[in-house]
């Protein structure tokens, strides 16, 4: 469902969203006065109205929560995505501080790496899948660096600066394809628990017309609140999706200082 849901445009995943939050919580508002309601008595409306007091502090909580860790997950894959741009840069000119003849198919594989990047890795996490010939430029990429053959001490010494640069690219691309498998917070969980236990707190008054509007109106949001957490959970399809943009500033200024 989750998957269904953020495939969709970003206006129809929220109305959908929006529309089976206001289903299910009318629906167990029904079920659960048609329960209490022969257990009814002004004696019940009190500690019912305490406990949805005390579910709507908390649903308020996990929403806050859930809010928080997609933030933070959103801020590290935009940090690493950086960081990996940078980490590729450093390697393409120490390349060609190393000798630009020797070092001349490691460059090469390096801009393809990067426009892989673009063009192939980009598409798949957006459908949750990993890119085979990323991976495989990756691979590439390394064992050129690994059979360098430093000539002398300058060398050795940007030898040693260029297998931590390959490190830091293939680590910070770990992190963009680990977010690709990562689940939407478990808070995501308990906050439809605790909304569903809210609405058959509500139970407990007689379904009127402006009562039921407002808890509509209650649902509805929090079917849009869910959205966007969950849109945000997903980093690299919808509304909120980062972009290679970086990267492709980077193949252009590789392919300008190429000789």
């Amino acid at each position: 469902m989750i998957e269904l849901l953020l495939s969709l445009p970003d206006i129809v995943g929220a109305a959908v969203a929006m529309v089976i939050a206001a289903v299910l919580g009318l629906a167990v508002y029904l079920i659960a006065y048609k329960l209490i309601s022969k257990y009814q008595s002004d004696e019940l409306k009190d500690p019912t109205s305490s406990l949805f007091r005390v579910v709507g502090m908390l649903v308020s909580l996990m929403l806050s929560l859930a809010f928080a860790d997609v933030i933070l997950q959103m801020r590290a894959i935009e940090n690493a995505i950086e960081r990996e741009a940078v980490a590729i840069s450093d390697t393409f000119n120490d390349l060609l501080m190393f000798d630009t003849q020797s070092t001349e198919e490691a460059r090469r594989v390096l801009i393809e790496y990067t426009e892989s990047v673009i063009k192939h890795e980009w598409p798949t996490l957006a459908n949750d899948r990993l890119s085979q010939r990323t991976g495989a430029l990756g691979r590439e990429l390394n064992a050129l660096v690994m059979d360098l053959k430093p000539a002398n001490t300058v060398q050795e010494r940007l030898w040693s600066r260029l297998l931590a640069d390959v490190d830091a690219v293939s680590d910070h691309r770990l992190i963009r394809l680990d977010s690709t498998l990562a689940e939407p917070p478990v808070f995501v969980y308990v906050v439809r628990t605790g909304v569903l236990v809210t609405m058959a707190c509500f139970g407990a008054y007689r379904p009127q017309g402006p009562l039921v509007a407002l808890v509509s109106l209650y649902t509805v949001f929090i079917g849009f609140v869910l959205y966007l957490v969950l849109a945000l959970s997903d980093p690299f399809q919808g509304a909120f999706s980062v972009d290679p943009a970086l990267f492709e500033t980077l193949v252009q200024k590789m392919r300008a200082k190429s000789p």
